[in-house]
């Protein structure tokens, strides 16, 4: 038996899933004693009619809150620090995030710094501010509007970082701790019906990323190497059937659990693909980071697939696909194919070229790569040069 040092596994918040799961916003707000939520969310959702849901359910039980709704894709500290004026001067005690991911990570941004004094500077992981989190922070309630980011379970907030501290341009950094984690996640499949297709594609492939990403990466974490796999086996019996049937109850409800469950699971890690992703949603690309990621991953697969042929064998299997002899090589060849079948079924862009990246800026994306975190974990040591050739694989 090998022996592993000490390791803390956390699992996830309170996660409440169903249809009509919304209207019980109002009561869970009771149940935390607070008076006055903050709610976080988009144009878009206001738009389209989802706020209305969690109003009624807030009214119903004579709840005041207050909106905003400013809040944009790639959220930055700069937009966090506009969020905690409005939580400070309305007197709020709860945040409640209505969105998809972006909308989420500035939710868990505005309630750090409800608690922890300003900058967010202070809490990036890459600077060693994992310390500097306590569990002093507001309760937050999550109601996911897309599958797929997992933000709503996950203990991370993506953030651009916009004060030029770590490169000369803004940069996608991390904040992550336990104490990060949603109080409660609403998971209503009734919200995700309005998404269109191109949308549902993307942020589906997210969540398959994300558990191809969390089952081959190199920390020791069996529970979330048997949530990973579960994951990829529901994905890959829905992700096609809810993006050509979009009113399919059933099948947006397994895409929205789903993509929690693949959040659960990169508590392992995730890998090359994301901190390359990372780089693509910046002003050189503006790519959305589920397109990024769904363009990146067969080719970050192909670029592992001599150290971790068997894990790619169960993704295969996991993900409903075979080979003729079955064997791990042969199986492990079929998971990327059936990525690169996925893509093509779901209308993603050839390359990161159609997606909108200019090849010129390749080098620099490929050097800001090797400051995230993700692909220390990732089952092939990578340097720069490998960066650069994968960015360069997929354009």
């Amino acid at each position: 038996m090998t022996y592993h040092a000490i390791i803390n596994y956390f699992l996830p918040p309170r996660i409440e899933f169903g249809v009509g799961a919304i209207g019980n916003l109002g009561n869970h707000v009771k149940s935390f004693g607070k008076k006055k939520p903050f709610i976080a969310t988009d144009a878009g959702v206001v738009r389209a009619g989802i706020l209305s849901n969690a109003v009624k359910s807030l009214a119903s039980k004579q709840i005041h809150h207050v909106v905003f709704d400013e809040i944009e894709p790639n959220p930055t500290d700069r937009m966090a620090l506009k969020g905690l004026e409005v939580y400070r001067a309305e007197a709020c005690d709860l945040v409640i995030a209505i969105g998809g991911g972006s909308v989420m990570d500035a939710a868990k941004a505005i309630r750090l710094l409800a608690t922890h004094e300003p900058p967010l500077e202070r809490y990036f992981l890459d600077g060693g501010g994992i310390e500097n989190i306590t569990g002093n922070l507001p309760p937050l309630i999550s109601v996911p509007t897309t599958a797929g980011t997992g933000s709503e379970v996950s203990q991370a907030a993506i953030i651009t970082d916009t004060t030029h501290q770590t490169t000369d341009r803004w940069r996608k950094r991390a904040i992550v701790s336990p104490h990060m984690m949603s109080s409660l996640a609403l998971l209503d499949a009734e919200l995700t019906l309005g998404m269109p297709p191109a949308l549902t594609a993307a942020t589906g492939m997210d969540a398959v990323t994300h558990g191809v990403e969390a089952y081959v990466a190199t920390r020791y974490h069996p529970i979330s190497e048997g949530i990973a796999l579960q994951t990829l086996r529901m994905l890959g019996r829905n992700i096609c059937r809810v993006y050509h049937h979009g009113n399919d109850i059933e099948a947006r409800g397994e895409m929205l659990l789903a993509a929690s469950m693949a959040a659960v699971s990169f508590q392992k890690g995730l890998g090359a693909v994301h901190s390359l992703a990372h780089q693509l949603s910046s002003e050189e690309a503006n790519i959305p980071h589920g397109i990024a990621n769904a363009i990146l991953l067969p080719h970050v697969m192909a670029f592992n697939l001599t150290y971790a042929v068997d894990r790619y064998a169960e993704v295969a299997a996991a993900l409903g696909v075979s080979a003729p002899s079955n064997s791990k090589e042969e199986m492990a060849r079929a998971a990327i194919e059936k990525i690169h079948l996925l893509n093509r079924e779901l209308g993603m862009p050839t390359g990161l070229g159609e997606a909108g990246l200019k090849k010129e800026h390749i080098p620099r994306l490929a050097k800001d790569a090797m400051l995230d975190h993700c692909y220390k974990v990732n089952p092939r040591p990578c340097n720069e040069t490998d960066m650069k050739r994968l960015f360069e694989a997929a354009f």
